[in-house]
């Protein structure tokens, strides 16, 4: 799994078991390793929006082969039935009907002599009219139903909870989280800001909040998805806006923006949070803040799991994803995506043990 946050590849190793309860599942995160992107690759990938087609494909099959040596080394690979190959999301044009993730299930397949491979999981959810995102609270709804809602903060934090009303789940992207963060950390050069510090010297600008509060985006009604090409073209402009500002200034107002938007959706429910925006103690205590000049929405009830289990659980969820696929269940859901009817999507590269029986 790598996100849109460019920060490295996360892998996991997952063990899942059908429960006694029809399609009731359970799973358990083992192993978990996150190895950084080298700069190189977080340059390629960077530019990739505007290669020519030659070298999308040349930068595919050599990405892929970068990520099967990395699986490699985790000695993981003589254990496993299944590989799922999330890719790196370059393009997501929902609105054309189409999405890219950078990444080839047939060489990785290869490169890992025959082990079954299930990637390019959006694409049929996005050809039947869906958001192809998020698809994690499918998920969601089978491992993780202790929780009232779930957050991801990552490259985009995006929200999913059980609707009563409807009795499905229901799920969107909220907004931008590391992918504003990060980018202004970079202006300090950081690749990211630890711990919220730099957010946490600064001063909220208040017309730049209300302005990014108000983009059009967060008056749409769920399902509904981002992708950066949206973050490139309406929120940096809102930044080049203010373009004097200090960076803590901005990082302080970035972080009331992330958590306002986080806390009307989630409507103070108990949450489990993930991703690496779990890390940032200044978003995690504004997003907990009872009261507060900049706050607006309700308070969050946030649980935050161990470590790895931050870092690790959106490719533990890919992983389960990728299963249901190969066992030809459904992993796209018309209440989360918006897609005219459910679908099991992903390619399947080799057939896995558990089939051959």
């Amino acid at each position: 799994m790598s996100g849109t946050s460019l920060d490295g590849l996360d892998i996991g190793f997952s063990v899942f078991q059908r429960t006694g309860e029809q399609g009731g599942w359970s799973g358990t995160l083992e192993r978990f390793a996150s190895i950084p992107f080298p700069e190189s690759w977080r340059v390629r990938l960077r530019q990739l929006p505007t290669a020519s087609a030659e070298n999308w494909f040349r930068a595919s099959k050599e990405w892929t082969q970068w990520c099967a040596d990395q699986i490699r080394l985790t000695d993981w690979v003589s254990e496993v039935d299944l590989v799922v190959f999330h890719g790196q999301t370059v393009f997501h044009r929902t609105e054309e009907g189409w999405t890219g993730q950078l990444g080839s299930g047939a060489h990785l397949h290869a490169a890992l002599e025959g082990v079954p491979v299930v990637c390019d999981l959006r694409s049929l959810d996005v050809a039947y009219g869906g958001q192809g995102a998020p698809l994690v609270p499918v998920a969601e709804a089978h491992l993780y139903t202790e929780y009232e809602g779930c957050l991801n903060l990552g490259g985009f934090a995006n929200f999913s909870c059980h609707d009563k009303a409807r009795g499905t789940r229901i799920a969107w992207d909220v907004g931008p989280c590391n992918l504003l963060l990060n980018h202004l950390a970079a202006r300090k050069g950081k690749t990211f800001d630890a711990g919220g510090q730099l957010a946490a010297s600064g001063q909220v600008i208040p017309s730049l909040l209300d302005q990014l509060l108000a983009l059009d985006f967060h008056a749409k009604p769920p399902p509904k998805s981002l992708g950066r090409e949206w973050f490139e073209e309406v929120v940096l402009p809102l930044l080049q806006m203010h373009s004097e500002a200090l960076v803590e200034d901005l990082m302080a107002t970035a972080v009331a923006y992330i958590a306002s938007i986080v806390r009307l959706s989630a409507h103070g429910k108990r949450t489990l949070v993930t991703g690496g925006g779990a890390f940032n103690n200044e978003l995690v205590r504004v997003l907990q803040l009872k009261e507060g000049e900049h706050c607006h929405g309700l308070p969050l009830e946030a649980v935050i799991p161990v470590a790895n289990q931050v870092d690790g659980k959106e490719a533990h969820a890919f992983a389960f994803l990728g299963l249901l696929r190969a066992l030809g269940e459904p992993n796209g859901l018309p209440s989360i995506t918006g897609a005219d009817q459910p679908s099991s999507g992903g390619a399947l590269w080799g057939t896995p043990r558990f089939l051959r029986r």
